[in-house]
């Protein structure tokens, strides 16, 4: 009897030239699983922790369901004794020169380059990732990065001169994310002198295996410790006494969306269809896979949007069947929804992707800046010119021109809107683990028994405690909004006193509706603010100093009748001209800055505007800070949102009239009130971009409460009170980082 063939023969091989499976072998995985008794506890301070009577899940293959290990739950004695090494580790690590540091990062690195293959092979395993993708992409540039903080450890030891490592930092990973993410984070975390303790979810034993390798250097074992547990845990690190900072990092592994320009629409999706019936699918650990296989629950994702978006009218192309017993979903192109469509809106899970046409550059740019997420992108065309000015257009920390996906340590990455406001990567990536020198530690509750429910809900009552004395005041300011002064909504005002108790004069009492008009006022002003050149907004900033100057013998009066003597009076005036002079001469130099990464071509680094910029003034230093805290905001390109001083808002007002004639009508908008209420309506407002607060620590806790609800990034000064005359805090780095935002253009060169 003949043999029967198994496989396809030699010409049918040649005819079809498709891939045969090249499987990787994990023996070096289940062997180093096997080192722990297939049981994985936490790494912390060098060790491994395995406590009793405590809850563990099962670890298993996503593509054939086999059990590989066990997890065991952290609780929180496990992230008490995690936060407790890293304290300890903290007072030698930080106290290193960056040298010492830099040679302890490489030898990180050299680390990783040996034990390469485990740590690849035990993420595709556990990850069901594409192997290729973690062994030539996240394997090598994990290496890369270690390498490069390495060189800023040493090389940025004396430009880092004022500032000093926040500390302790907590970060918090999701169910899926990829250890590279871990190191965009840890690697600057650990180059300017913090530690980190990581809580990341169960079967996840690649950083376990990292800070393994780590702690087996001996000589600061415990910078970086990681635990595993659920996300119910993630509270109990972030508010556990001593952690400084608490990083988040969200999914990753999310789907396409594209818009596509009709004259190209009908050639586009015929070949993106093409490919995608040609990518190939099956188990992480075959080297010859274009995806690899996530497990039912990134199926059930994907299914659902699926059916979410055949119930909203769209038409949906799978490249091959979907199997109901398979763990793995085939590439699918989804086209045809409607623009309001919510499907058209939410995040579009892997391996999905939704594709819209579009006509104009305005109208992609409407559409593209229209989705709460702000990530990446990439611009793909022949006209370099209509590439650059969408990508310099879009509302994206990262925009790739005719390429995608390309990073380097060297250079800023992150987001902005609900892709959050931290950068890593370059010098931005360093300062997210940064303070100045001084700072305050700290706490994890400022107030334990603050009330977010009813914070800032009532105002206070502003009514004079007695007849009114001395002189008759002068009739009462509006709220200035829009460029022009006009009455609150609720029709009432405050009154507002002088040191000895007798009336000063009145300010308009506003509210939320007046927030509003603020706001919408500012927004209408923003795109035209935003597109002016560097040297105009350095004119304008020069021109309400020279006003300011003009207004000093009035300024001057007003801060004596506040109790300030006349010589620092006078001094602060003076001060305040110069800090508008200062930063419109900044105006002039901020903006890009051209780079050469590792890769063929430059990347632009781009410092843009947030947008719509809400500013909550302290009471003391009224005219100083309120113009320290203007100054960077406008020159950076925002439009501003001001509370002014709570005791001597009427100094701010004054400036208000130069404004009225100065600047564009909505750039600036000053609204008077109680400090509370008006904080609380500008935090829950979901159309401003950033936050910046500098009132008591009632306040700035609740600010980082609500600005949650669309992750507007937020600078609190946590009830501590800032030394606005000295220029290090009044004038420094500090503002100009917090004023705009990084944006890296990539421009690669070749075919």
């Amino acid at each position: 009897m003949a043999a029967t063939r198994a496989g396809p023969s030699v010409r049918e091989i040649f005819t079809t030239l498709e891939y045969g499976p090249a499987p990787e072998s994990h023996a070096c995985a289940l062997a180093w699983l096997e080192t722990h008794d297939r049981r994985l506890g936490h790494y912390v301070n060098g060790k491994w922790l395995k406590p009793e009577n405590r809850n563990s899940v099962l670890c298993q293959d996503p593509v054939t369901g086999e059990t590989l290990a066990s997890c065991i739950l952290a609780e929180a004695e496990d992230v008490a004794a995690a936060v407790e090494a890293a304290r300890t580790a903290l007072e030698s690590w930080s106290g290193l020169p960056g040298a010492a540091r830099a040679q302890h990062l490489s030898r990180l690195a050299k680390m990783i380059q040996k034990h390469q293959r485990l740590l690849w092979t035990l993420d595709s395993l556990f990850t069901g990732r594409a192997v290729r993708e973690i062994r030539d992409g996240d394997v090598l540039l994990a290496q890369q990065l270690l390498q490069y903080h390495a060189v800023q450890a040493h090389a940025q030891e004396e430009a880092l001169g004022g500032w000093e490592p926040m500390g302790v930092i907590g970060l918090i990973l999701p169910p899926t994310f990829s250890f590279l993410e871990m190191m965009w984070r840890i690697c600057p975390a650990l180059a300017v002198g913090c530690t980190v303790v990581a809580l990341v979810p169960p079967a996840s034993p690649a950083p376990l295996l990292l800070a393994q390798l780590a702690g087996e250097i001996d000589t600061f074992p415990g910078i970086l410790n990681v635990i595993t547990g659920s996300a119910s845990l993630a509270p109990a690190l972030a508010a556990w006494p001593g952690v400084q900072k608490v990083a988040f990092c969200g999914a990753i592994e999310g789907g396409l969306r594209l818009l596509v320009q009709e004259s190209a629409w009908d050639e586009t999706m015929r070949r993106l269809q093409v490919r995608m019936g040609r990518l190939r699918s099956s188990r992480g650990l075959d080297g010859a896979v274009d995806m690899g296989v996530r497990g039912a629950a990134a199926c059930d994702l994907a299914q659902h949007y699926v059916q979410e978006a055949q119930s909203q009218g769209a038409q949906v192309f799978q490249a091959a069947s979907v199997p109901s017993d398979s763990p793995s979903f085939p590439p699918t192109l989804i086209t045809g929804l409607p623009p309001s469509s919510p499907c058209g809106h939410a995040e579009v899970p892997w391996p999905l992707v939704v594709a819209s046409p579009f006509r104009t550059t305005k109208e992609v740019l409407a559409v593209a800046n229209g989705t709460p997420r702000g990530c990446s992108a990439s611009v793909w065309s022949e006209r370099l010119g209509q590439a650059l000015e969408l990508g310099y257009g879009l509302h994206m920390g990262t925009v790739w021109i005719n390429a995608h996906g390309l990073r380097d340590p060297a250079v800023p990455r992150g987001g902005c809107k609900e892709s959050g406001s931290s950068w890593h990567g370059g010098l931005d990536g360093l300062y997210e683990y940064l303070q100045p020198s001084g700072t305050p530690a700290r706490l994890p509750f400022l107030c334990e028994n603050l009330n977010y429910d009813t914070f800032g809900l009532a105002v206070t009552s502003s009514l004079p405690a007695g007849p009114e004395v001395g002189p008759s005041p002068a009739p009462p300011y509006g709220l200035f909004i829009g460029g022009r002064f006009q009455a609150p909504g609720a029709r009432s005002s405050r009154p507002i006193q002088d040191s000895s108790g007798n009336l000063h004069g009145y300010v308009a009492e506003g509210g939320a509706k007046d927030i509003r008009g603020a706001v919408e006022a500012a927004h209408q002003a923003a795109p035209g603010w935003r597109n002016q050149s560097p040297g105009a907004r350095a004119a304008l900033l020069w021109a309400l100093a020279a006003a300011l100057g003009r207004r000093r013998p009035v300024l001057v009066s007003r801060l004596e009748r506040h109790g300030v003597e006349l010589t620092a009076a006078k001094a602060e005036v003076d001060l305040s001209v110069r800090r508008l002079q200062a930063w419109g001469a900044r105006a002039q130099t901020q903006g890009q800055t051209l780079q050469v990464a590792g890769l063929k071509g430059p990347i632009l680094r781009l410092r843009e505007p947030w947008g719509v910029l809400a500013i909550v003034c302290p009471d003391e230093w009224p005219l100083l800070a309120f113009t320290s805290l203007l100054a960077p905001a406008l020159a950076h390109g925002n439009s501003v949102v001001l509370v002014p001083s709570g005791t001597c808002p009427l100094l701010a007002l004054e400036v208000c009239q130069d404004m009225a004639t100065l600047l564009p009508a909505g750039l600036v908008n000053v609204v008077t009130g109680d400090r509370d209420h008006l904080t609380r309506c500008l935090a829950l407002h979901q159309d401003i971009q950033a936050l910046w607060y500098f009132g008591s620590a009632q306040g700035s806790q609740f600010v980082e409460w609500a600005s949650a609800g669309n992750l507007k990034p937020v600078w609190v000064n946590r009830g501590c009170p800032r030394a606005w005359d000295e220029e290090a805090e009044g004038e420094g780095p500090e503002l100009g980082l917090r004023a705009a935002r990084t944006k890296a253009l990539w421009l690669p060169m070749g075919d």
